[in-house]
């Protein structure tokens, strides 16, 4: 008697490759046979969309690659500004004026001045973030000073993170802020939140390791809301006479 195969399961699946083969070959026979008219259509209809899409996506990573290479510029100062805010043109003219006067090119080099660092009056997450970074920046030896209210100014003051300033000011600079000097007090070493990581030493006294800036007619142009703002002078900053040549900005007159 014969053997009735018409709904036997063959071993393969209907995609093994002996098919697949098959598949292939009959797709390309198929567009031998097709005569120009339809090889234009069964090209816009299959593989015009997936074309415009791959163009689309590299020329959106080509141009993010050129805008972060063509405005990438070196930051030649770094100064955190705690606990204040100011008008985002003001700063940003700012910048560029210090960029100016510290004789760089502005094209190839930058100034950060950046006021996103609040310790209080927010949340504790942002916070502990903006402390995070202030650190991580002390520790990386990128961050060159400091603005801040007495009490922010005070407890880094505190961890040793600022230059005495008779260490680094020759005698002449030293009197020309001698109105403006501020000697920080000190928090006690047993001080919880202090934190972890910087590689400072704890001062055993006060020093003077501030400049009072309620007086620099440059930095009130800025109209901060923080009546004492005073600014240190980071002890691992790595352009420290740059930093020194801030301060001359910042009293024109002095």
């Amino acid at each position: 008697m014969a053997i009735d195969t018409k709904y036997k399961k063959t071993a393969l699946d209907e995609d093994a490759s002996i098919y697949s083969e098959h598949k292939d070959i009959d797709e390309r026979q198929k567009w031998k046979n097709m005569d120009r008219k339809e090889r234009r259509t069964h090209f816009m209809e299959y593989y015009l969309a997936p074309l415009f899409a791959a163009i689309a996506i590299i020329s959106i990573a080509g141009y993010l690659i050129y805008d972060a290479v063509s405005n990438y510029r070196d930051i030649v100062l770094m100064v955190a500004v705690v606990n204040d805010r100011f008008d985002e043109d003001a700063l940003e003219a700012f910048n560029s004026d210090v960029v100016e006067y510290l004789g760089y090119d502005a094209s190839k080099e930058k100034v950060d001045i950046d006021d996103d660092y609040m310790l209080s009056g927010t949340d504790s997450a942002d916070s502990l973030s903006a402390a995070q970074q202030i650190t991580s920046c002390i520790y990386a030896k990128q961050l060159d000073a400091m603005i801040a209210d007495t009490g922010a100014f005070d407890h880094y003051a505190s961890l040793g993170c600022f230059y005495d300033l008779r260490n680094i000011l020759n005698e002449e600079q030293l009197d020309k802020y001698s109105d403006y000097l501020y000697y920080p007090e000190l928090e006690e070493d047993n001080d919880p939140n202090a934190p972890k990581g910087l590689n400072t030493v704890r001062p055993d006294e006060t020093y003077p390791c501030g400049i009072i800036l309620s007086e620099s007619p440059v930095y009130k142009s800025l109209n901060g809301a923080q009546n004492t703002p005073v600014m240190g002078i980071v002890a691992t900053t790595e352009r420290l006479d740059d930093t020194i040549k801030f301060l001359e900005y910042l009293f024109p007159d002095a």
